[in-house]
């Protein structure tokens, strides 16, 4: 049940339209008229409404009942789970939700999300200004948020709470305080709280339940003592109430329950249990391996047939089984109620656990859901079979920007595991790389190696990541040997493609200056991973590419790749997308819209910081500044140029990086001053003014190309490229007219 997924992003992650759905409410639910009223009062009245109380105290059962009771309000809901904790996905749910209750939002949020701009910065500011232009109230459930656990997202939820339109309202149901900013809106009266005791069944409550609902005829006495040994827990009543159906002395039994010293659950759920028949009883125990239930599952998991109908009679006799959809298709049993069954399984049947848990891993594999494949056969205690099938799947998630789905994957197994297998080890190496830990990277890297069975073989998947690490930190010259040596190896072995060393390749030789074996080196790395749906690859490649062609006038050219990496941005932000933004931001500056131009370089170095390489990021900041520079805001375009030079400080090993940056910092500067101070001239490109700097050495054309790692003849190509653009004939001339226009 996806929503959302636009054909154009074959690959976005799904959007499971059950969690978007308000829970199903049970005909045998006590309606609780007082709390439902209460809560109306404080989303009416409070930017913020919180249900915190511990499982089984009827949070969400309260939030159902309004919500049923106001089906014209613009209501957004979304249940929360532990995958929620990867910002992008958290927020694309809160998006998706927020865009079907204010059905007139356009895409641009999500779009802008996709696209990998700030969530804080960008995202959240554009989604409460939509809002905000919207007259209608709008009011956002989270449900189950104590499984956000992310202090990035809770900070990320400050700021949306701290901000929100006054036609924005918040509820979060949860077990425990989050890490929002509680005092300060309960000292501002922004807050409503709901708490356990507010959530405790008062004395005509218990009543309701037990005698009007459950149609158990028990003396006011006797509700008493139950309400009291319960103390009035919603969860623990309906318990009572199953326990109460299977025995015919209701009245010893209340007797014996009120008398016993353990928990409520385990004294209850036994009772349960025991009321049951051997059949029901048995499938309660086996699928208490689960955390969600149908049909098909369920019968492959207990090698039977008919578990639907099952599944349906059990929620029908309130056996703390919730439907998750309106079809009822699927269902997960009340986290209590889980707990137990499994205890009691273990206790009574530990040896079916393996095999059930073998069983559910082949039906997930089957269904295509690798996570929960794993999950299940490292419960069953095949860590082997799990290893193998993490190996098989991470190349294919990870080339299409799944990185958080490939850590998810990668952390269910134990490390030992992962650190005797190479291919889990480069998985790993890939992962840090990307997301910036360039230490965790080359650590990763190093057990790789020792883990390779044949010590005398580096297959060439780990040439291309020590090109990749060495590039990311700044190592220019090692970058390219590695990277030489890589495209002259066999890459069949490179999981990710071979496109990977190719990009790598060309990245050594753009910021060597040499921008023609550059070019032919991306082009390469783009058909490579076209061919092996290598989303990530394509899209650096060509955004370099398409810098290219924006740094040389090609504006048309750099147009048609732009477009062609936007089709494939997946919704999970990735840095390569960084190269698009830039080439982006050229291209609206060299068209004089310095405001496009400006939000694009923000987006590009926003990107960058996420995973690209210190070079990279400073050559963001330096694009930025220069752009900043034209709209006139000479200080924001300073400190943009100063942390450029912090950021290369760090490199190890720039090489003509540095010198290409400097004299396009020095540009920067240039743009700062007035027009008429400036002389009208064709831009020269990075790589011509590299040569142009170098120009100014007693060298010769050898040494020149040595330099900046290019052949003579591609200098005597930027040479003349220089003298035309200058007005020169020769060295000595191009280097006059450099310094009377400011260039040098």
């Amino acid at each position: 049940m996806p929503v959302g997924n636009s054909p154009s992003r074959p690959h976005a992650p799904v959007v499971l339209a059950t969690k978007l759905a308000g829970p199903h409410l049970s005909h045998r639910t006590l309606f609780r008229a007082a709390l439902v009223d209460d809560l109306e009062r404080g989303i009416t009245t409070r930017k913020l409404t919180l249900l915190s109380a511990p499982a089984g105290w009827g949070k969400t059962t309260v939030l159902a009942q309004w919500l049923a009771g106001h089906p014209d309000r613009r209501i957004a809901w979304v249940g929360m789970d532990r995958a929620d904790n990867d910002p992008t996905q958290f927020w694309t749910y809160l998006i998706t939700a927020l865009q079907q209750a204010v059905e007139v939002m356009s895409t641009r949020v999500s779009d802008l999300l996709e696209m990998g701009a700030d969530i804080t910065e960008v995202v959240l500011p554009t989604l409460l200004n939509e809002i905000q232009s919207h007259r209608d109230v709008v009011v956002l459930v989270l449900d189950d948020y104590h499984l956000v656990t992310k202090q990035v997202i809770h900070k990320q939820m400050t700021f949306l709470v701290e901000m929100m339109p006054t036609n924005l309202r918040l509820v979060l149901a949860t077990r425990s305080d989050p890490t929002l900013p509680l005092g300060r809106l309960r000292a501002a009266a922004e807050l409503h709280e709901v708490r356990s005791a507010d959530l405790r069944l008062a004395p005509e409550e218990v009543t309701g339940v037990l005698n009007d609902i459950l149609g158990l005829e028990l003396s006011d006495n006797e509700i008493s003592l139950l309400g009291e040994r319960t103390e009035g827990w919603v969860a623990g009543l309906h318990l009572v109430g199953l326990s109460l159906a299977a025995h015919t002395n209701r009245h010893a039994f209340v007797a014996e329950f009120v008398s016993d010293n353990r928990h409520v659950v385990d004294y209850l759920s036994s009772e349960v249990l025991a009321g049951q028949s051997e059949a029901v009883r048995n499938f309660l125990l086996h699928t208490s391996i689960l955390t969600h239930l149908n049909g098909p599952l369920c019968d492959a998991l207990l090698d039977t047939t008919g578990s639907e109908s099952l599944l349906y009679q059990i929620e029908l006799d309130n056996l703390f089984l919730i439907p998750l959809d309106s079809s009822r298709g699927w269902y997960r049993y009340h986290h209590l109620f889980a707990d137990m069954l499994y205890k009691e399984l273990r206790r009574t049947s530990p040896t079916v656990i393996e095999v059930l848990h073998r069983r559910a891993a082949a039906w997930y594999s089957t269904a295509g859901l690798p996570d929960e494949t794993v999950r299940h056969l490292i419960a069953a205690g095949d860590e082997a079979t799990a290893a193998e099938l993490v190996a098989s799947v991470w190349a294919a998630e990870f080339n299409v920007g799944r990185l958080t789905t490939v850590s998810s994957l990668l952390d269910r197994l134990p490390r030992d595991v992962v650190a005797a297998d190479p291919r889990l080890c480069v998985a790993r190496a890939w992962i840090a790389l990307d997301s910036g830990r360039h230490d965790e990277a080359e650590a990763w890297i190093d057990t790789a190696v020792h883990s390779v069975t044949d010590i005398g073989f580096i297959p060439a998947e780990l040439v291309v990541l020590r090109a990749v690490c060495r590039f990311k930190v700044g190592d220019l010259g090692q970058t390219l040997v590695l990277a030489r040596q890589a495209v002259d190896m066999d890459l069949s072995d490179v999981r990710i493609g071979p496109s990977a060393a190719y990009c790598i390749y060309g990245s050594g030789l753009y910021w060597s200056g040499d921008t023609h074996g550059a070019q032919i080196a991306y082009q390469r790395a783009a058909r490579l991973a076209a061919k092996a749906n290598n989303h990530l690859g394509r899209a650096y490649a060509l955004g370099y590419l398409a810098v290219i062609a924006a740094q040389h006038g090609r504006l048309d050219q750099a147009d048609l790749l732009v477009e062609q990496i936007t089709r494939d941005l997946t919704e999970d932000a990735h840095f390569v997308d960084m190269m698009t933004s830039l080439a982006k931001a050229k291209i609206f500056d060299r068209r004089h819209d310095r405001v496009a131009a400006a939000d694009a370089a923000t987006m590009a170095v926003a990107l960058a910081r996420r995973g690209g390489g210190v070079i990279e990021i400073a050559h963001a900041l330096v694009t930025q500044s220069e752009i900043l520079g034209h709209l006139g805001d000479t200080a924001a375009a300073q400190t943009a140029l100063t942390e450029a030079a912090q950021v290369l400080a760090g490199a190890v090993d720039p090489g003509p990086a540095r010198e290409i940056l400097a004299i396009a910092a020095k540009a920067s500067n240039r743009s700062r001053e007035p027009t008429n101070r400036r002389h009208s001239q064709e831009q020269l490109s990075a790589q011509e003014l590299a040569v142009l700097h170098l120009m100014r050495l007693p060298l010769s054309r050898a040494e020149i190309g040595r330099r900046l790692f290019i052949s003579v003849n591609t200098v005597k190509s930027h040479q003349r490229a220089l003298y035309r653009k200058l007005g020169a004939s020769d060295r000595a001339a191009a280097l006059g007219c450099a310094r009377q226009r400011g260039i040098l």
